[in-house]
């Protein structure tokens, strides 16, 4: 058994920097980050899927908004998660969380399993342009995004 006091973590604002907690509880199965956005930041860099992860969000404080897609052509839906409030995203569906209010967020976003490499941004290829997704890559010179079409790759 671990505990984690979540006062003795330090979020950052950057989703890409967050403290995990599942680090720091020693999880294997299940990814969890504590988010404390500013107003006018964003949990990630971008409308997103995780083709192999489901994820949840529980607001602690304040009010986070969420624009969900089910698919990257399909019209998008604005949701409202409000203290003490979850949401949950099923894997492959579209999403991107952000503070639209005047109060900080706190949050908690988990992610089971905790590993996921199939990340999909709703963005057309800027080169091709024929494909309404990009595929996300991790490399050792940072993050990338590639048309899954043409091949071709930009900085994420």
């Amino acid at each position: 058994m671990n505990t984690v006091d979540l006062d003795d973590l330090d979020p950052q604002s950057n989703p890409m920097n967050s403290d995990s907690v599942a680090d720091a509880l020693d999880a294997a199965e299940f990814a969890m980050n504590y988010y404390v956005l500013e107003p006018g930041e964003e949990f990630t860099g971008g409308l997103h899927a995780h083709l192999d992860q489901e994820e949840a969000f529980v607001v602690l404080e304040g009010e986070a908004t969420f624009e969900v897609q089910e698919s990257p052509t399909a019209d998008s839906e604005t949701v409202t998660v409000g203290e003490e409030e979850m949401i949950r995203f099923p894997a492959g569906e579209y999403q991107q969380g952000r503070n639209e209010s005047d109060d900080v967020v706190r949050a908690l976003a988990l992610g089971a399993p905790q590993e996921s490499s199939d990340i999909r941004v709703a963005a057309p290829c800027q080169a091709c342009g024929d494909s309404d997704y990009l595929e996300f890559v991790a490399t050792e010179a940072g993050a990338m995004v590639e048309c899954p079409e043409c091949g071709e790759s930009f900085e994420a």
